[in-house]
């Protein structure tokens, strides 16, 4: 029975606490990616020649290209850290290591000084545009600490009274287990501290990218 028990903490450790489904670049993905997929597979059944080969190793390379810079970038929370994946590599941001929290264009994670993004999840140019305009004539409409306090307070009054987007919850969820961890850490002072950020490489689609892109290139020669 203490085994099982053993097992199962250990796999809750490495199952994910929140999803962040990506908001940038998925049309674009999954159109370019069934674009490459009917140029492959007309050429494999009606081109047998070297134009085929090369529409469809080019067509392939597109293909990776298209999942690694539109639909492979995404957010991921698991117990005490926050994996960014991107384009091609990786990181793991411990949580009790995070400042700031903010979302643009981009979701972005400031820990040490440093910025890390993840392009996978973002407003739109223009959503983030008319934000910052409003933004702005709210400073300058509230000159007195006074009437931006009471604006902040009428803000967050009315936060539940209307539909929270997206993007705001990826920042909130994100926010609270940031304070969680920093609430733990301050009660227990005497826990070891979390590692460092750590960034891995994509190896798999670096790959894929490197042998398709050659395989593409070499049979421009042929």
């Amino acid at each position: 029975m203490g085994p099982f028990r053993k097992n199962r903490s250990s796999s809750d450790d490495h199952r994910p606490l929140e999803r962040f489904k990506p908001t940038n670049g998925l049309f674009i993905g999954w159109a370019g990616l069934a674009v490459a997929a009917f140029a492959i597979g007309y050429t494999a059944i009606y081109v047998h020649d070297v134009i085929g080969l090369r529409i469809g190793l080019g067509a392939l390379f597109a293909a990776v290209v298209i999942w690694v810079s539109q639909l492979r970038p995404r957010a991921t929370a698991y117990p005490g850290v926050l994996h960014l994946q991107g384009s091609l590599h990786d990181t793991h941001v411990p949580y009790a290591l995070i400042d700031e929290v903010a979302m643009g264009q981009t979701l972005t994670i400031w820990s040490g000084g440093q910025r890390f993004v993840c392009i996978g999840i973002g407003k739109s140019l223009g959503t983030d545009i008319r934000q910052r305009a409003k933004k702005e004539r709210q400073s300058s409409l509230l000159g007195s600490s006074r009437w931006h306090d009471f604006s902040a307070r009428a803000e967050a009054a009315s936060l539940d009274e209307r539909a929270m987007d997206y993007q705001t919850f990826v920042v909130t969820r994100i926010e609270e287990l940031v304070d969680e961890a920093h609430r733990e850490q301050r009660r227990r002072p005497d826990r070891p501290a979390p590692g460092g950020v750590r960034q891995v490489l994509a190896v798999p689609e670096l790959v894929a990218l490197g042998v398709t892109g050659l395989a593409f290139v070499a049979s421009l020669f042929l």
